[in-house]
């Protein structure tokens, strides 16, 4: 496949250094039909497959994807980074990430490696996200009685990205507006924007991601679902010791 700049398959997004440097990172968008953009495959919701993957990337820069990170040779000014083989999978939800940035990390209750990618520089903003994603994570576990089946989830902020979010399995990528909370400027009422997305997101991993629609007419049933569990149940968590407020969570 090719880099393109259409925000879908496997595209170029711009970003700034901290010095004020245009860079670019690799990201991938391939709902709904746009990873036979990038390589080849039977591009329906319905056949699944397991996926090896590979990068050769700048040594210097953060090579992400669904899957932890198997093994990692660095040679002169470039890297190898091989990840582990994912699960039995939907095509449009493989995803990988090649760019700078920091990240702020916590385990859940349940032992679910949960990273925060942020622009570098601002990790800090970060904190908010991980903290609701850690205490989301366990709650899904508990009330789908199915514990979330990867060993990781990393949640990414993008500059150049089409929609709020997307749900890609354990490599979950977010407009910066929409993951990122600036301590001094954010308002309480964007916080609680970000954290239905962020709890939207993480129900998905479950809801679309492990069980699938078998084709695109049937996305009402991703989506019709979630709003569905407000009725069924509220999650309050406590967050004063971080933030100063409490944050009624409610999966949307």
């Amino acid at each position: 496949g090719e880099i393109n700049d259409k925000m879908k398959g496997l595209y170029r997004s711009k970003y700034l250094t901290p010095a004020g440097d245009e860079r670019y990172a690799a990201v991938t968008q391939f709902e709904a039909t746009d990873a036979r953009r990038c390589f080849p495959c039977w591009d329906e919701p319905a056949i699944k497959a397991t996926f090896d993957i590979t990068l050769e990337v700048p040594a210097d820069r953060v090579a992400l994807s669904n899957m932890p990170v198997k093994e990692e040779k660095v040679t002169d000014n470039l890297k190898v980074v091989q990840f582990d083989t994912t699960p039995v999978m939907s095509t449009y939800l493989v995803a990988v990430v090649v760019g700078e940035y920091d990240f702020v990390e916590k385990k859940s209750r349940d032992g679910v490696l949960v990273r925060v990618y942020t622009p570098v520089g601002k990790s800090k903003q970060g904190l908010f996200a991980l903290e609701v994603a850690a205490k989301v994570l366990p709650y899904y576990k508990e009330y789908f009685d199915i514990a979330y089946p990867l060993p990781k989830i990393d949640l990414i902020a993008i500059a150049d990205f089409s929609a709020g979010a997307m749900e890609n399995w354990g490599l979950v990528t977010y407009r910066e507006t929409c993951l990122l909370v600036d301590e001094e400027h954010t308002s309480a009422v964007r916080r609680q924007w970000i954290a239905l997305v962020v709890g939207h997101e993480l129900a998905h991993q479950w809801f679309g991601n492990l069980v699938t629609m078998e084709w695109w007419t049937h996305l009402w049933l991703n989506e019709a679902m979630l709003p569905l569990l407000n009725s069924c149940v509220s999650i309050t968590y406590s967050l004063s010791t971080t933030y100063g407020h409490s944050l009624l969570l409610r999966p949307i």
